[in-house]
């Protein structure tokens, strides 16, 4: 059996998941870090829909999910094992990959994106217009979005 290389997307979010306060996340990573993460690593999308496209796509051991996280009020991006996307979001707004390999669970807190991916995709696209335009990938919640800063370059870097 062939091994597939896991996404830039997928790798992102792990880093971050092993990185040390307070660069540590516990969810997923929002819409806009992605796109400016892909940016930095020199793979930038034209577009959210891009992204979501990519991310529906990838073939990985979890489903990727889109949920509004309750500690900084906006949609990230997280990964889930597939036991439990079965269990726990089975009722709730999904999209299969063409291949049939991948879906990706919109979770009940983000019912308001659509339940038709071009729904959803035009409403992060609509969403975080405003911060990808201004190339303010990063959020924080003492100063809303913003750059990246050193640290979070280097640990985007260090994916590669």
């Amino acid at each position: 059996m062939k091994h597939i290389e896991n996404p830039d997307w997928y790798k992102l979010i792990k880093a971050f998941k092993a990185a040390e306060p307070p660069y540590k996340i516990s969810t997923g990573l929002t819409i806009p870090f992605l796109i400016g993460a892909y940016e930095l690593l020199g793979s930038p999308f034209r577009s959210v829909e891009d992204l979501i496209l990519t991310i529906l796509n990838s073939e990985i051991d979890k489903f990727p999910v889109i949920q509004k996280c309750h500690y900084i009020q906006k949609h990230v991006l997280m990964v889930e094992g597939k036991e439990i996307c079965n269990k726990t979001y089975r009722k709730e707004v999904k999209f299969e990959s063409p291949t049939g390999r991948n879906i990706l669970f919109i979770s009940s807190n983000s019912i308001l994106l659509g339940k038709e991916l071009p729904k959803v995709i035009w409403n992060l696209s609509t969403e975080y217009s405003d911060p990808i335009r201004k190339c303010e990938y990063s959020w924080s919640n003492a100063k809303g979005w913003k750059s990246f800063d050193e640290k979070e370059k280097e640990i985007i870097k260090s994916i590669k």
